[in-house]
């Protein structure tokens, strides 16, 4: 190994990145996190903040797809991403609160699927008390279960809580790098290069939600999907609470200052229309519990939801044993993302693994799983298609303010948007998939509904699997076909 090499380099740095690189220093690793936003700026930190084991009706989920070990093996994987990120919150003094946590049915239809996820639980060995009625639920509902004594905690406190513990056991964090290239090498020095320098290692992992490298066609095991989160005042006060309704379920939870934080509307990458829309409907599902609430913020995250019921996590494969991965934790991150640390540094240290761990490693996809996944990735060679069918001309001109437009152009589709009163174009073809990018109104971003890469308004890669930025363009109509200011 090269003398200035260190023995892991991790991309990324969210719950799993960090988690992963403190403990590989603690074990004695040289570690080194790349990351392309700040500590914080990634998915991790625009979450709700709430860690807990109550994952809405994923029992239910695992007891038609996958064996019931394997769901014991997913409870006990949550209890120690839960209790290590105690440890960490209580050894850090990172400010958190202690709630219960609720999951109820918000119409009488959906009473059924509460008794499967008690049932499920159970069996899991995950202990959930069941009840008709709470006075800690101010609002109608069809049936609940609870779960005592979970944490909530500001997300980016807790990374930062991360980041400094690793930084004191000698890890090397460097913000504000994205990685473009890893020239895998197994069993000798593989490189990691991003658009400033080169970092060399002996095994490199990829904390980055989905794997940038297509080894393993996991892009194909996992949907890309965005989840709305809404902030505000209200009077009410509620403790957590997952309520489960005709189109998917809300997630509401309080805040140190006495509002509330909520995500839902959950739906695939570039699809379904404005997202800002999607923040509205959000408010009204808010409304039915806490009448009171004003939104004050709005935004959106990303995650993976695996085909089969568990994340992926572990030795990526077509890679030598020089690359590991985590991926597919379906917007239940935190539990899940501290555990996959675990499991990462206790394979790269040569410890031996967690009994669950071992469990969920030797898992096998049943067909009904393998369904889903048939079902979403024609879903998304359909959005590849029927992006090209859905271009038309557009008078740029008219673009307001915080709107974008994907149109026609002698030279192919080219995607324009109108934010800081500056016109842009650039063209609207995924450097990942091929599939025509998506205008994000929530985020002023362009999303590819095939693979789910990212792409700020200049081209830039967000987030994803992209190859690179899409390449600025001149804007039909501006002044010399410049960007119009």
């Amino acid at each position: 190994m090269a003398s200035d090499a260190v023995d892991d380099v991790v991309v990324g740095a969210g719950v799993v990145g960090l988690t992963t690189a403190l403990l590989l220093a603690r074990g004695g690793h040289r570690v080194v996190v790349i990351t392309a936003e700040p500590v914080g700026g990634g998915s991790s930190g625009r979450s709700a903040g709430v860690i807990s084991q109550l994952h809405g009706t994923a029992y239910r989920r695992m007891a038609g797809e996958t064996a019931r070990k394997n769901a014991a093996a997913y409870r006990a994987m949550n209890a120690a991403g839960f209790a290590f990120l105690e440890e960490l919150i209580d050894a850090t003094g990172t400010a958190h609160a202690r709630h219960d946590a609720y999951l109820v049915a918000s119409r009488p239809e959906g009473a059924a699927r509460i008794d499967e996820e008690h049932l499920a639980a159970q069996r899991a060995g995950l202990k959930l008390e069941k009840l008709q009625r709470s006075p800690a639920l101010p609002f109608g509902h069809h049936g609940a279960l609870r779960l005592p004594d979970q944490l909530l905690v500001d997300p980016a406190r807790l990374l930062s809580a991360l980041a400094i513990a690793a930084t004191r056991a000698g890890v090397r964090i460097v913000e504000r790098e994205r990685v473009v290239d890893i020239r895998v090498r197994p069993k000798d020095v593989t490189t990691v290069e991003t658009g400033q320098n080169e970092y060399s290692a002996r095994h490199v992992v990829l904390a980055t939600g989905t794997p940038i490298l297509d080894r393993g066609l996991y892009a194909l095991k996992t949907a890309a999907f965005r989840i709305v989160a809404v902030a505000g005042a209200a009077e009410v006060g509620l403790p957590i609470v997952t309520a489960i309704g005709p189109r998917g379920s809300t997630t509401v939870s309080p805040t140190p200052h006495g509002g509330l934080t909520a995500i839902g509307q959950a739906h695939a990458v570039g699809t379904g229309g404005s997202e800002l829309h999607r923040a509205d409907r959000l408010d009204e599902a808010v409304r039915r519990m806490a009448p009171d609430f004003v939104r004050t913020d709005a935004w959106s995250g990303q995650d993976y939801r695996p085909f089969n019921p568990i994340a992926f996590v572990g030795r990526l494969p077509r890679a030598g044993g020089a690359v590991s991965f985590a991926s597919g934790f379906d917007g239940w991150g935190l539990t899940q993302g501290a555990a996959a640390g675990i499991r990462l540094s206790r394979d790269l240290l040569g410890l031996s693994r967690p009994a669950w761990a071992t469990t969920i490693g030797r898992r096998v996809t049943r067909p009904r799983s393998q369904g889903i996944g048939l079902v979403a990735d024609v879903r998304a060679a359909s959005a590849l298609v029927s992006g090209f069918r859905r271009l038309a001309p557009a008078d740029l001109r008219l673009l307001k303010e915080g709107q974008g437009v994907v149109h026609r152009t002698d030279d192919g589709p080219v995607a324009t948007s109108r934010t800081g009163d500056v016109l842009r174009s650039v063209v609207a073809t995924c450097t990942r998939a091929g599939g025509v990018v998506v205008w994000n109104d929530l985020e002023t971003s362009w999303d590819c509904p095939v693979c789910g890469s990212r792409f700020d308004v200049d081209g830039s890669v967000l987030e994803g699997g992209a190859r690179g930025p899409l390449r600025p363009v001149p804007t039909p109509g501006a002044p010399d076909g410049a960007s119009d200011r």
